[in-house]
């Protein structure tokens, strides 16, 4: 039986706009990254925490990062992979040395993201936090509970 705390969990992560799902219009306010630096400021700034990869295209971008969190856990690192889009199940974007996130970690992450979510957008500075950006702080918060090394 699943857990209805990961189904809130869940619930809690997509009530916000999500760019992925939704055609909708995008302007400078949609692309301003002050409202993610100062949720991650808020969060103790985990992004800073361990080496990264950052991997831009329109193509493989995927196949690349797996490859590449393949080569460093092979090579003795401890890998942390958040990758978007998921297929099925959400805890497919958010791998440590290839196993998938679990659904309690999931929901005492967004446990600990939501008081800072909601003082974040309760200022609405430079407008409101979306899912992507909820689902990258949360990968930071992971990685950084993990101790990954990349």
């Amino acid at each position: 039986m699943p857990d209805s705390r990961y189904q809130q969990a869940l619930d809690y992560i997509y009530s916000f706009v999500d760019y992925e799902t939704m055609h909708l219009p995008r302007d400078a306010v949609s692309y301003d990254l002050r409202r993610m630096e100062e949720l991650l400021t808020r969060l103790g700034k985990p992004q800073l925490r361990a080496k990264s990869v950052h991997i831009a295209g329109t193509k493989g971008k995927g196949s690349t990062a797996a490859m590449i969190a393949s080569v460093l856990s092979t090579s003795g690192y401890k890998t942390g992979l958040f990758s978007s889009p998921h297929l099925i199940d959400l805890r497919e974007r958010f791998r440590v040395d290839g196993e998938l996130i679990s659904e309690a970690d999931i929901i005492a992450l967004v446990a600990k993201l939501k008081p800072e979510v909601e003082a974040v957008n309760s200022k609405a500075t430079y407008g409101q936090l979306t899912t992507f950006e909820l689902l990258t702080a949360l990968g930071f918060l992971y990685f950084a509970q993990k101790g990954v090394d990349f």
